[in-house]
């Protein structure tokens, strides 16, 4: 099938190109197939091992805020007016602090995720919510692999680098403070009038949704499915539809746009005055390059029965705008979503476009917690989330979900509706837990029995228990009852 190609007018490093392409295009592919910058390395080709890791920045009123994203995820549709950059970018006639830092830790062997891992790095210090630190080191480098140097030499390099340019970063814009640093090349100083030029009218996909076209937004898991076919296909480019505004507080309920990304859901004010810990949360579910990328109406739509901000969302009792091609609008509770393993109740041309949930008091506790083989960055294992309205010592609304132990993301009807009036007590949390362990018969799989499944699902509920309450719920005396 031929498909008409678009016009995507965007800066690649120094260079404002115009270019016409299949807007699913992917970037990487782009890059090394059509400009030959090969520094952008093709690795796993699924978002994981950021071999592929470029910096995307994106006019922001008058300033450019800059991501890295990997850019085998990244359609070419989506780069109209805006600024990408390569590591050959990043290349001066001398060796940035970063590239020097890593010289001389020795952060390189075979070299192959070396590029990968200075873009990211740079993005870090580009980031001005990033510390200055070892953790935001750490941070900035989260999603690249290295199979060769076991990361000691690369975590060095970067923290040398943060070392040899704090002092002139501390308290000063980044982009600017870098380049006067010479951590930076000069062409990053005019990008934003630069940008403003390109006329934003032109961006694809502006039309509204229309039938039959496939839908993409971050594309974290629609691109590790078919990123060869989507190249080729009609695709609605979500993102480029409107500008994503920041989560607000209407009639009562936070109301978020669905393509809302997951780091922009993490650092939202909004967000983080409801949610105070969402901020490690975050750090377990995947990435920053992902977590750039991946959006919140994705991964409900995604509808794996262990995604993460799935359970939280269950937990804060959601619920969903649906909006048609012809503009018919539709709400929802998350929890009536999910019809069976990967079925939704939606029509296929459906998209959610809103996700909201209710306000809540400041008597009111969150929490969720999550298990996996590896303690970061990986898919769950199983995982559990909850809300509890407390007064007077007592339940007074409570609202439960797990996920990993049934063929859907599972909210916990009946263990919440018992806890309403109940008094905060391990009476209370053992009855508790007796009816939620009979609300599910989890299935065995790779990561885990079924039995294996319902005593995680048992622990993590108690966690969530005895972090919120510690001072009602004494742990020992709660297991010792068990």
């Amino acid at each position: 099938m031929v498909t008409l190609h678009k016009v995507v007018e965007f800066i690649l490093n120094s260079e404002t190109v115009q270019v016409h392409v299949p807007p699913g295009m992917l970037a990487l592919d782009y890059l090394r197939q059509h400009k030959n910058l090969t520094g952008t390395k093709s690795g796993c080709k699924e978002g994981d091992c950021g071999a592929c890791s470029v910096i995307i920045g994106e006019l922001k009123k008058d300033s450019i805020e800059y991501r890295p994203m990997t850019s085998c995820l990244l359609p070419m549709g989506e780069l109209h007016g805006k600024h990408l950059v390569t590591i050959e970018g990043l290349n001066m006639e001398h060796l940035s602090a970063v590239q020097n830092a890593m010289v001389d830790c020795g952060g390189t062997q075979c070299g192959y995720c070396t590029p990968g891992f200075v873009v990211c790095m740079t993005a870090g210090l580009m980031a001005p919510q990033i510390p200055l630190n070892e953790e935001g080191v750490l941070y900035a480098i989260s999603g690249n692999l290295c199979r060769c140097t076991g990361y000691r030499s690369i975590k060095d390099a970067g923290i040398r680098a943060i070392e040899s340019l704090r002092d002139q970063l501390i308290d000063k814009e980044r982009i600017d403070a870098l380049v006067e640093a010479k951590a930076l090349p000069k062409f990053f100083l005019g990008i934003a009038e630069r940008l403003k030029a390109i006329n934003p009218e032109k961006s694809l996909q502006m039309e509204t949704h229309q039938r039959g076209r496939t839908i993409v937004a971050g594309g974290t898991d629609l691109y590790v499915q078919r990123g060869e076919q989507l190249a080729e296909s009609s695709i609605t480019l979500l993102n480029n539809e409107s500008e994503i505004p920041p989560a607000i507080a209407s009639e009562g309920r936070v109301i978020i746009d669905a393509r809302m990304t997951f780091e922009a859901f993490a650092t939202d004010p909004l967000i983080k005055t409801y949610l105070q810990e969402i901020y490690d949360y975050n750090l377990l579910m995947a990435s920053w390059p992902i977590r750039t990328r991946s959006t919140i109406g994705g991964n409900l739509c995604n509808a794996s029965p262990i995604a993460d901000m799935t359970c939280l969302l269950l937990a804060l009792e959601c619920s969903l705008a649906l909006t048609s091609p012809d503009g018919h609008r539709r709400e929802l509770p998350l929890r009536e979503f999910y019809l069976g393993y990967k079925q939704l109740n939606k029509e296929p041309d459906e998209v959610v476009t809103e996700i909201s949930f209710p306000v809540f008091s400041e008597n009111t506790y969150v929490n969720w917690e999550k298990v996996s083989k590896r303690a970061w960055l990986d898919i769950a294992t199983v995982n559990a989330a909850c809300k509890f309205e407390v007064e007077d010592n007592h339940f007074a609304q409570a609202s439960m979900a797990l996920g990993g132990v049934s063929s859907t993301p599972l909210y916990l009807k009946e263990s919440s509706a018992l806890l309403k009036g109940k008094p905060v007590l391990i009476d209370t949390v053992l009855d508790c837990l007796t009816v939620a362990q009979s609300e599910f018969k989890p299935i065995g799989d790779v990561r885990g029995s079924a039995q294996y499944k319902r005593l995680l699902a048992r622990q993590l509920l108690l966690a969530n228990f005895v972090k919120l309450f510690p001072e009602s719920i004494d742990q020992e005396a709660l297991y010792a009852a068990l």
